[in-house]
């Protein structure tokens, strides 16, 4: 594991390895963290942002500009009636399923995925080790109508929060995705979001800029090797963002959420109506990322946030590391105490 700053140990770790707790890190002073996250009476602008039509062009660009190698999809049709595009690029045996903007505010995610698109497209020696060793399927609008009306959930006809629909699928976003992640039997998931509040790191006054969900239920109902690679992708995610600026990282709290995508992803068991549940395999593996919201004068290091973990998990599945990654310290990685924007 790589070598990080005393910012990322808990007490408890501290005191693991016997070293002191300092008093800064054991009582910690007074601290409302401020940043990019939105406020009342907070403007920003939109359209500093990928929307629907800004993520079409996009999808579309990228996929002639790669000439074949990336290829655009339609899962069908929101509730509103738009596409829900998505692309594939690689031919690996390794299929990775990446998806952005789930909840429709949650805006850097799409743009963040696009850029990895246009890198997997490209023509470096990077994109075509990864493109051999990888088939990569890239969602960069999930939830479509809820991104043009700036809201989490769907907006017809039910507005359901999409990330709680693999159990009744009673939205058609949710039925349609669910066909392709049956089609394409993924071995990796990734789910890229943003946190609604400005947690800091557990006992510190350090302000949390990116969250690592490494399990939407509890690790005890899954299979042994699905939470080891689930915490694997973890420590690998976390070094990626080692030294990177300011970021203080931290894991989201503990949850057993079983209508969560993820969750049915790895727990398996449902299906739209008309649809065999056994069709769906159990991925091995996926986690989910939270970093800090909205910030204009932020969005190239919030959209990094993504970038860096997303590239370093693709690297890793690609060459083999990730499955070698010493994930012993995975339980020093502290926790997120929420509180308000200052």
């Amino acid at each position: 594991m790589k070598r990080r700053s005393l910012a990322w140990l808990t007490a408890a770790g501290l005191l693991a390895t016997g070293l002191s707790v300092p008093a800064a890190v054991a009582d910690p002073p007074a601290h409302n963290p401020g940043g990019p996250c939105i406020v009342d009476q907070q403007a920003y602008v939109l359209a500093s942002v990928a929307g629907y039509d800004e993520a079409e062009h996009s999808l579309a660009t990228i996929a002639n500009n790669s000439r074949g190698t990336v290829e655009v999809h339609h899962a069908g049709l929101s509730g509103e009636g738009r596409n829900l595009t998505y692309a594939t690029v690689g031919t690996g045996d390794t299929v990775v399923w990446l998806q952005a903007r789930i909840h429709g505010n949650e805006l850097h995610s799409t743009e963040a995925v696009l850029q990895i698109l246009q890198r997997l497209g490209g023509n470096s020696q990077e994109a075509r080790m990864l493109r051999d060793e990888l088939t990569v399927v890239v969602i960069p609008l999930y939830n479509p109508d809820g991104a043009e009306a700036d809201t989490r959930r769907s907006t017809t006809p039910t507005q359901t929060d999409l990330n709680r629909d693999w159990e009744n699928f009673v939205q058609p976003e949710s039925a349609a995705w669910w066909k392709v992640f049956a089609e394409v039997d993924p071995n990796i998931g990734l789910d890229l979001h943003h946190m609604s509040s400005a947690p800091r790191v557990e006992d510190t006054s350090d302000l949390n800029q990116f969250q690592i969900g490494t399990f939407t239920v509890d690790p005890s109902r899954l299979l042994p090797s699905q939470a080891d690679l689930a915490r694997q992708m973890t420590e690998v995610s976390i070094d990626a963002l080692d030294g990177y600026g300011q970021t203080h990282l931290a894991r989201y709290f503990d949850i057993d959420v079983t209508n969560a995508v993820l969750s049915r992803m790895l727990l398996g068991g449902t299906a739209p109506a008309g649809e065999d549940p056994s069709s769906q395999s159990r991925i091995d593996g996926a986690i989910f990322y939270e970093v800090r919201s909205v910030g204009q004068k932020s969005n190239g290091y919030l959209e990094q946030l993504f970038i860096r973990p997303t590239m370093a998990v693709l690297t890793a599945a690609a060459d083999g590391s990730l499955y070698e990654s010493d994930w012993a310290d995975y339980d020093q990685l502290p926790y997120a105490d929420f509180g308000r924007c200052g």
